[in-house]
């Protein structure tokens, strides 16, 4: 008989936690915001401490010149979910659910050319994207690696190359450049756009 009494209190006490714990988080509505780009700009990056920022510099050193990729994007579509209460703990901080923000297409490709003799092995219009890592946090990886990595980031539609890219390799050829970069894209279409002249030393 104790043991039922012992029972029913317990089960009390968790039903009105449960109770307590319905939380309204007065949190709005997620959107699901679905895009498209549309378009690429460049500019010239210098890397120098004690943070990297677009330059109008002609004259950038090998060793800090990175370049800065924006995306000019569309809204296509935009779709509300509505938000339930839920049960947390009324010690725990509400935290609403964030937007998703989907992009239309991935990138699946990234080609750097230079309209000059970059060394021996890379002449004009050749594939310099091995020469140019992606900053990832506080990491610089190799682009093919990133573009892999960005399937398993959250918003990395949005987020692509909002860190930057940067040269790894001086030329011996030819100081002065003008870098095209070339972005195929999962839908067929190529994105292209190019960088001013900048002297590397």
């Amino acid at each position: 008989m104790m043991i039922k009494k012992i029972i029913f209190v317990f089960a009390i006490a968790l039903s009105l936690q449960l109770i307590s714990g319905c939380v309204d988080c007065n949190c709005g509505p997620v959107k699901d915001i679905y895009f498209t780009k549309k378009g690429l700009s460049l500019k010239n990056l210098d890397g120098s401490l004690p943070e990297p920022k677009v330059t109008k510099d002609s004259v950038i050193g090998s060793a800090k010149y990175g370049i800065q990729m924006q995306f000019a994007t569309e809204q296509l579509a935009l779709n509300y979910h509505k938000v339930n209460w839920g049960l947390m703990s009324t010690a725990m901080a509400c935290s609403c659910e964030e937007d998703n923000v989907i992009g239309k297409e991935d990138i699946l490709a990234v080609a750097i050319f230079s309209n000059n003799d970059f060394d021996a092995s890379h002449p004009k219009n050749t594939d310099l994207s091995l020469y140019f890592k992606a900053k990832l946090n506080d990491a610089h990886i190799p682009i093919d690696d990133y573009l892999k990595t960005l399937k398993d980031l959250k918003h990395s539609a949005i987020i692509a190359f909002y860190q930057w890219i940067f040269l790894q390799q001086a030329p011996t050829a030819s100081k002065n450049h003008k870098f095209r970069v070339k972005i195929n894209l999962s839908d067929g279409r190529v994105l292209e756009a190019e960088t001013t002249e900048v002297q590397l030393r």
